[in-house]
């Protein structure tokens, strides 16, 4: 991590003081994005969940002088591959649950997370026509958050009804780190933007809930949730800074 940070900022101090570099790049300007990706878990996500994937939204600030963005995102992250039955105590010999009307119910395990940060990028590597674009190193600190997702469609659970169903959720928070790797073209007049690369999170996280109820345990007290990410990202830019004082709104 220290060898990363470290090229990233030695390559930004070289880029603010090549004056020739600045030649061809836009000005500076506002871009809403929104992204999906393929996600894979590592660490300890890696025994709750399979693969997920993820819809980012973000607010993205171009700088002409770094060559890259500065930027705040949200990410909802959505599967169905969980691992971990929580409900195992539930259920029958036959594997079903048996609903209040006496009916077997049918509950889906779903999983769902969330993650808020703020990030970093540039580019490091561009082309000699269009500086703007290339491979392009970036840097992200947030919050995680994933939970598994009781739907239960016929509601005649009553185990997980209401505020029940945070005893079986294993609900899991706090703090991220973020890097990476992706290939961004900005087009000459901003009408073609996007972004190809790969992300890794490291989420620090420790369970919310003070009891499983399904173990009638605690849970464990901290996690190292990994998540590998495969996105690709569209910019629509907002507003272009002029450079002197004056604002170009484009939509």
């Amino acid at each position: 991590m220290k060898y990363f940070i470290f090229i990233l900022l030695t390559t930004t101090f070289l880029q603010l003081n090549a004056q020739d570099s600045e030649l061809g790049k836009p000005n500076n300007f506002i871009a809403f994005g929104a992204q999906y990706g393929l996600q894979l878990p590592g660490g300890d996500l890696a025994d709750r969940f399979g693969y997920n994937f993820a819809t980012t939204f973000s607010l993205d600030y171009y700088l002409s002088k770094l060559n890259g963005f500065i930027g705040l995102e949200t990410q909802i992250q959505f599967g169905d591959r969980v691992k971990e039955d929580v409900l195992a105590p539930l259920r029958i010999s036959n594997g079903a649950l048996l609903g209040t009307d006496g009916f077997t119910g049918d509950i889906f395990l779903r999983r769902r997370g969330f993650y808020v940060g703020a990030y970093i990028n540039k580019v490091l590597i561009s082309g000699k026509k269009n500086p703007a674009s290339g491979l392009t190193l970036g840097l992200g600190v947030g919050v995680l958050e994933h939970f598994i997702r009781l739907q239960n469609d016929s509601d005649n659970i009553g185990q997980i009804r209401a505020d029940y169903s945070k005893g079986y959720d294993r609900l899991s928070r706090g703090p991220a780190l973020k890097q990476t790797l992706t290939y961004h073209h900005l087009g000459k007049n901003r009408s073609v933007n996007y972004a190809l690369g790969i992300s890794i999170f490291e989420g620090f996280t420790n369970p919310v809930r003070s009891i499983n109820f399904d173990t009638g345990l605690r849970p464990e007290d901290s996690r190292l949730d990994i998540l590998i990410s495969f996105d690709a990202k569209w910019f629509i830019p907002i507003i272009k800074s002029g450079s002197r004082t004056d604002e170009e709104v484009f939509y």
